[in-house]
């Protein structure tokens, strides 16, 4: 069946507006209806990079066809795209087994490190390892479930001894961004790169000095334009699949890379940090 009629209502909407729209306007409507299935993966950066026009013609598109926004606009699509069980993975089936499942799921998983590994660029990797080593104090910045990565992230950092630390609260994050200085790093995590909470305490804590690395799937979109220093992870997420254990596992790769780097330049100083934080929790256990 035809892309355009499987897309449902979202394109129809679009194709009804179509001749009332600017010349600027039709074009990226165009590629959209060119290529749906695509854009329910990329961000508002990247899709008007690929339809050659300006973001705030995209933007300005959504609100005539009556979106609050672009990640309301990319939600209706992908309601239209989606079928159910690709909200779980793109190649399960209602009549997997058990068995079937597994090799499923963990292969996806498999491939998603490897893709990763190969995207990884050592120049930034090492370049971030040495801003992370130097660094007084690091703080992690993510909303959702970026912001769970950077909990996890600011916690194994501070068992080899980096004090720093993550918050799950917006308000704080900005607070935290604002009090940091040319000695400390802020580290932002998001998967699409255009998360406004993340990128707003990132250009917070660059104003006070800090250095700032970025961890995303995108490499055309705006947190690339605030940090530093850039690593880039693989996560295939539209809307209705976020917070997939995928991109998650991807983030946390990345994470690992900088924490077993940063350990290995401190060598024995992060190996006396493991054990006192090991010995400080022992006897939390049975």
């Amino acid at each position: 069946m035809d892309v355009k009629q499987e897309a449902g209502k979202t394109l129809l909407h679009i194709r009804s507006h179509y001749n009332g729209l600017t010349k600027t306007e039709q074009k990226a409507a165009q590629y959209i209806l060119e290529h749906a299935p695509e854009i329910i993966y990329q961000s508002v950066t990247e899709l008007a990079s690929k339809a050659d026009v300006g973001e705030t013609t995209v933007l300005r598109l959504c609100r005539k066809l009556k979106f609050q926004g672009f990640q309301d606009f990319k939600l209706s699509l992908a309601q239209d795209l989606v079928q159910p069980m690709d909200y779980l993975h793109t190649e399960v089936t209602e009549k997997d087994d058990p068995s079937t499942l597994t090799n499923k799921i963990i292969t996806a998983h498999i491939q998603t490190l490897e893709q990763t590994r190969e995207l990884v660029n050592p120049e930034e990797l090492g370049k971030a390892i040495d801003i992370l080593h130097h660094a007084n104090q690091i703080q992690f910045f993510g909303v959702g479930s970026s912001g769970l990565t950077a909990m996890q992230a600011a916690q194994s950092f501070l068992r080899i001894g980096k004090r720093g630390g993550a918050s799950t609260d917006t308000h704080f994050q900005a607070v935290e961004a604002a009090l940091l200085s040319d000695d400390s790093v802020a580290v932002g995590i998001s998967i699409s790169g255009s998360t406004k909470d993340t990128n707003e305490n990132l250009l917070l804590a660059k104003k006070a000095g800090a250095k700032v690395i970025a961890i995303t799937s995108n490499a055309r979109s705006p947190i690339t334009k605030i940090a530093d220093n850039v690593l880039i992870m693989v996560a295939r997420e539209n809307p209705l699949s976020s917070s997939s254990l995928a991109a998650k596992i991807s983030q946390l790769s990345i994470i690992d890379l900088l924490n077993v780097g940063v350990s290995l330049r401190m060598k024995d100083q992060a190996l006396k940090f493991k054990e006192l934080t090991a010995k400080a929790t022992s006897d939390k256990l049975y």
